[in-house]
């Protein structure tokens, strides 16, 4: 019995998907604070609006 509670907690598989779920999640929650919030949605459009005319522009 002692063997299997060892093999269980030393027992590493799945660990990965839970930490890119808790970082999915983290970028999720960074967008929405990003696009909830008018002003930083508006500097972040005008940001990306120079590039594109950057490029356009070359």
């Amino acid at each position: 019995m002692m063997n299997a509670i060892r093999s269980f907690l030393s027992d590493e598989q799945g660990e990965d998907l839970i930490e890119y779920g808790l970082l999915a999640a983290f970028v999720a929650a960074v967008a929405v604070a990003i696009l909830s919030n008018g002003g930083l949605r508006t500097a972040l459009t005008n940001v990306f609006n120079r590039v594109i005319a950057s490029v356009n522009a070359s």
